[in-house]
């Protein structure tokens, strides 16, 4: 299709047309159907173009987009410009200390299932908070117990500045128990204690301690 425009204004189809088939037309009727003075034909639209989009930022020109980097929101983890402002806690995690390295984590004891949907596996226990739950994610996943929680559900300590271990209730709904007794605040404990949560018992097993400790 070529598209013309003819001396008064019309646009006519030059392939299909020698000339303006309007203009003819209208000289056939007497005069019928002339343009009005001042009046401006729409140009026909090019329907097979479009505006390209801005940035998620909204500055630059048009079709201009900011490049996903430190200033936009996505820095840190943050999803967009709409997370500004969120502190990123992962970022300000100090390291734990163990025998002056810091990052240096060993095993300070265990806790063995012996009664429960886990009975006979063994969980490490690191220096600072241990949180017991399902959730694989916990520092000690206990699974197939649903009496106990997936997150947070008790802790285990080891403070390797005093040297002791303790064992208490953190998150969860549901009462533990140390030796049988209710739990209701952290308390110490030591060899051969057993931890009960939901249907799970724990025998503790210490390493550090008086007699050894990785800081030594």
């Amino acid at each position: 299709m070529e598209i013309r425009r003819c001396e008064k204004g019309h646009f006519y189809d030059a392939e299909a047309n020698s000339s303006c088939p309007q203009c003819a037309a209208e000289q056939k009727a007497g005069g019928f159907g002339e343009t009005q003075p001042g009046f401006e034909p729409e140009m026909p639209q090019d329907y097979g173009a479009t505006e390209p989009l801005a940035g998620f930022s909204g500055e630059g020109e048009v079709g201009e987009t900011q490049p996903l980097t430190q200033g936009n929101g996505f820095e840190n983890g943050g999803f967009g410009p709409f997370s500004a402002g969120v502190e990123d806690y992962d970022s300000v995690t100090q390291p734990v200390t163990v025998g002056g390295i810091a990052g240096f984590t060993p095993v300070v004891g265990w806790l063995v299932c012996t009664e429960g949907s886990a009975r006979g596996t063994d969980y490490r226990i690191r220096a600072g908070y241990n949180y017991i739950g399902r959730s694989e994610h916990m520092d000690i996943c206990v699974k197939g117990d649903l009496k106990i929680g997936r997150e947070r559900h008790a802790l285990v300590a080891y403070d390797p500045e005093e040297k002791v271990f303790f064992f208490g209730p953190a998150d969860g709904k549901s009462i533990v128990r140390l030796n049988g007794k209710m739990a209701m605040a952290p308390m110490e404990i030591h060899a051969y204690d057993v931890l009960t949560l939901g249907s799970t018992k724990l025998l503790f097993i210490p390493l550090c301690g008086e007699r050894f400790d990785w800081n030594e």
